[in-house]
């Protein structure tokens, strides 16, 4: 599966397509060992730096969709992305606005499982253009690389860059990214 993948996106590498992907493959491993046999739930839930994704999947249901068989590839902002959002990222995990946050979660969630290797194959096939694939809420995001440093950055202009090694779980990648792919509103409304 992962050779027709990478076949898809070398042939196509702006077409969208399910995937994700880090800023260096050379000089850090791909999975953490103790992620490796665990679901992405798990994986999450366990992951230094990402409490507050882990918290966020659990109180909006999406964690069950987690633990299921089919592949995904989230990119998780870490706890001190959800901080630099200030109030707006306090409100953003309060029961109530569930709702609010699991949209945004959507927005960092890609389907299907796709290493590094293969992000830097779509990118280095694409010669310098970025690499677009749509998330689950509809959203394309842009992969561009300029040298090791992996950008990603949403239709609303909000960016992010991996931020720490990624996960890989039996179903799944999770990659760590410093910042919210959406712009949140600094009001105590987070929609």
């Amino acid at each position: 599966m992962r050779r027709l993948i990478i076949a898809a996106l070398a042939s196509a590498a702006l077409v969208a397509l399910p995937g994700c992907g880090k800023s260096s493959t050379a000089d850090a491993p791909e999975a953490a060992s103790d992620a490796s046999s665990a679901t992405l739930a798990g994986a999450i839930s366990g992951a230094a730096g990402l409490s507050t994704v882990a918290s966020a999947l659990k109180g909006s249901g999406l964690a069950s969709v987690f633990d299921g068989a089919a592949p995904y590839t989230l990119l998780a902002p870490t706890d001190d992305a959800f901080g630099a959002l200030g109030e707006a990222g306090a409100t953003l995990k309060t029961p109530e606005n569930s709702a609010a946050m699991a949209a945004i979660l959507r927005g960092h969630i890609l389907p299907g499982y796709v290493t590094m290797a293969d992000l830097d194959a779509a990118l280095d096939a694409a010669k310098g253009k970025a690499v677009k694939m749509t998330t689950m809420a509809g959203d394309e995001l842009s992969f561009s690389r300029d040298g090791e440093e992996l950008t990603v950055t949403a239709p609303d202009g909000s960016s992010a860059k991996v931020d720490g090694k990624p996960l890989t779980a039996t179903n799944g990648v999770v990659i760590p990214i410093d910042a919210v792919l959406k712009k949140v509103p600094k009001t105590a409304s987070a929609g």
